[in-house]
């Protein structure tokens, strides 16, 4: 059975179905072999258009394009019989194509090979390319540049704590603050201050939930001066400033 040239399947994946002769349409509607390796082709096709804008490939893949060709065109065939090269034209004189085209078979299966490895491969480039950039990239992990241990003041005995302050990439600070057995008796809540060293000023961070809060440090806040991390109770009173009743405190160390 004489099947389809190769390169004829591949020009008609491409979107040039008029290179197939009648015989060539005949034959495909009967040889299920040729059917696949035309549609094989044309999604293949279908899918590298597909996914434009295109990108080159990685380097690897015209590697493999170049090894893969150069291995069929090397691949030993038949050697032809003595005046087998006039086997394409008959005594008659008229040009056998069938035969022609049998002699071009092995180039022809290399072409078709190269061509479907290159559309794979520009379209697993542009994969790989979307999916570099669509990808969110990681967030970095916070840097501690201070800690505190927080002890219980006398009011408050059995109670503990600590503080940490992280800094991310941009310089922007937070302090995480966690604190067990210090719930605030009656109405009341707890709240998170950064205190001077020597009480001579407070900044208040914000109100405490649970056992464990994370409270961003105001922009061009000097911790090197207010260095005592804070935590105390608090009546709904309405009144902003510190009650005065503290329940943990700890100055800040560097990390």
């Amino acid at each position: 059975m004489q099947h389809v040239d190769p390169e004829v399947l591949a020009l008609w994946a491409l979107g040039e179905p008029d290179v197939a002769t009648p015989v060539d349409r005949a034959h495909l509607d009967t040889c299920a072999v040729c059917r696949s390796e035309r549609d094989a082709l044309a999604a293949t096709v279908e899918t590298a258009r597909a996914a434009e804008p295109l990108v080159a490939p990685p380097p690897v893949v015209w590697e493999r394009v170049r090894e893969q060709v150069a291995t069929e065109i090397a691949a030993p065939g038949p050697v032809p019989a003595p005046g087998a090269s006039d086997d394409a034209a008959r005594s008659d004189g008229v040009v056998d194509l069938a035969a022609r085209r049998r002699q071009r078979r092995p180039l022809a299966w290399a072409s078709a090979a190269a061509g479907v490895a290159l559309l794979a491969g520009v379209a697993g480039g542009v994969v790989w390319e979307r999916g570099r950039e669509t990808a969110p990239a990681p967030a970095p992990t916070p840097l501690a540049v201070a800690t505190a241990a927080l002890e219980a003041l006398p009011d408050w005995p059995g109670s503990t704590g600590s503080a940490v302050v992280e800094q991310d990439g941009d310089g922007a600070r937070e302090v995480v603050v966690r604190v067990t057995d210090a719930e605030p008796t009656g109405d009341g809540y707890r709240e998170v201050w950064l205190l001077a060293a020597d009480l001579s000023g407070m900044v208040s961070l914000g109100v405490l939930e649970g056992d464990e809060g994370t409270f961003p440090v105001p922009d061009g806040l000097d911790l090197t001066t207010y260095s005592v991390v804070d935590v105390s109770s608090e009546p709904f009173d309405g009144d902003p400033v510190h009650s005065g009743d503290s329940i943990v405190r700890g100055a800040l160390d560097p990390a």
